[in-house]
């Protein structure tokens, strides 16, 4: 891998990201620091700490003697694992949450090790929690969570007359069971509290049409 590819990794979803990693490509191919920062419009000073910044995040080569056995493991995760920002970008999960993935990563020691982390923990953190899964999902092609059962709970009849003023409450009361391991099943999933209800209105609402 390039060091162009490992800055595009670390970098992940910086606005700046192409701008960043063409000036990193511009000086390992001869430009001075003068001539990138005026191709890009930028001053020489700022230029000097973007490309400081990257010597930094691969662990040297750019500007200082490469080292690869002293780079941080979390350059290294960030490089193994370059396509987590799309992830998260595609699934809308922000761009903090690849910064707390490679952080549990780093931590963890291996995906594997972290799988079996978020396992033990499954409310942890939601959303490094799908992104694990997704992460998981695409290197092996299955989900690391099992398969939620089916709910079975029996729900209770009706006991009054369609016309009784208590329907309503009867009712709610013969499905908060069901509701209740749905909810904590989805929770334990990775879900938070907000999307389940959410998801819960919309499904109702659906049925409704």
């Amino acid at each position: 891998m390039t060091i162009v590819d490992r800055l595009r990794a670390c970098w992940g979803f910086s606005p700046n990201v192409n701008r960043n990693v063409a000036l990193v490509d511009g000086f390992l191919n001869g430009k001075t620091i003068a001539e990138l920062a005026q191709e890009h419009r930028l001053s020489k000073t700022r230029t000097r700490q973007i490309i400081e910044k990257a010597d930094r995040l691969v662990g040297g080569g750019i500007l200082t003697k490469a080292e690869p056995s002293e780079a941080p493991p979390r350059s290294d995760f960030m490089a193994a694992y370059r396509y987590v920002w799309s992830l998260a970008e595609t699934h809308r999960l922000g761009s903090v949450a690849p910064h707390h993935f490679f952080k549990e990563l780093q931590r963890a020691g291996s995906l594997e090790r972290l799988v079996d982390h978020i396992k033990r923990y499954p409310k942890r953190a939601p959303l490094t929690c799908e992104l694990i899964r997704l992460v998981w999902l695409k290197e092996t092609g299955e989900s690391p969570w099992p398969a939620m059962k089916r709910s079975k709970i029996a729900i209770a009849e009706p006991g009054c007359a369609s016309d009784h003023p208590d329907r309503g409450l009867h009712c709610q009361r013969a499905l908060e069971p069901a509701v209740r391991e749905l909810v904590e099943s989805a929770a334990a999933a990775g879900w938070t509290n907000d999307e389940i209800a959410g998801a819960l209105l919309e499904v109702a609402r659906a049925h409704q049409m």
